[in-house]
């Protein structure tokens, strides 16, 4: 496991080398982080790779599954400088959200694919919420895309791969804030505001829907 997290560790490095990518901040994250302010990063799972590599050794604490696919993810996180907290909502969920707070009360960034660690697709799962609400973090949604890619179809969350030399993009969003707005914080919100994010970061590199 540890000769394989170092394999993938390697390629991800080789491949983000080759790339292009282009960085959208939002003007409200951007000012966020200046003041050193914590957030709760949301993404999809299946857009993962991208931002493993470009939010590397800034401290950031990101919530992994207790399989050994969520096993291996952490321990090539934990080489990209990342704090790794294990549990899902299937299994250790409240551990992890306990776990998640004190990083959050600690002054630390979280992060989480909010669909993740099996899915359906696209579709949040209610712990982020939680999180937020209990920190009164704000929600930061993050997206990436490539113009050309492989997408790993056989996987549950439709994986996408960079292809070498090509175009790219990373969109943070604009912060949802749970304090004044947690009348409307909803599951439906998240995935509408996340996949907004996603169809701008596809935009910029010329992707089309559903590619």
């Amino acid at each position: 496991m540890h000769f394989l997290s170092f394999a993938v560790v390697c390629f991800i490095r080789m491949v983000v080398a080759t790339l292009r990518i282009e960085l959208s901040l939002d003007e409200e994250y951007s000012l966020l982080i200046e003041r050193e302010k914590p957030v709760l990063f949301a993404f999809w799972h299946g857009r993962l790779l991208l931002l493993v590599y470009s939010f590397r050794d800034r401290g950031i604490t990101i919530n992994t599954d207790v399989s050994w696919a969520g096993e291996l993810l952490a321990m090539v996180l934990v080489r990209f400088g990342y704090a790794v907290v294990r549990g899902s909502s299937a299994r250790k969920g409240v551990k992890a959200i306990v776990a998640m707070r004190r990083q959050i009360a600690s002054g630390q960034s979280v992060a989480v694919a909010t669909d993740g660690p099996r899915g359906p697709r696209a579709r949040s799962k209610p712990g982020v919420l939680t999180l937020a609400r209990v920190t009164g973090c704000p929600i930061i949604p993050v997206a990436t895309s490539a113009r050309s890619a492989w997408v790993i179809r056989q996987t549950w969350d439709s994986f996408m791969m960079p292809a070498p030399f090509t175009r790219c993009a990373i969109v943070v969003g604009k912060p949802i804030y749970p304090g004044e707005a947690e009348q409307d914080l909803t599951l439906e919100l998240l995935d509408r505001v996340i996949d907004e994010t996603t169809a701008k970061a596809d935009r910029l590199v010329g992707r089309g829907a559903g590619a």
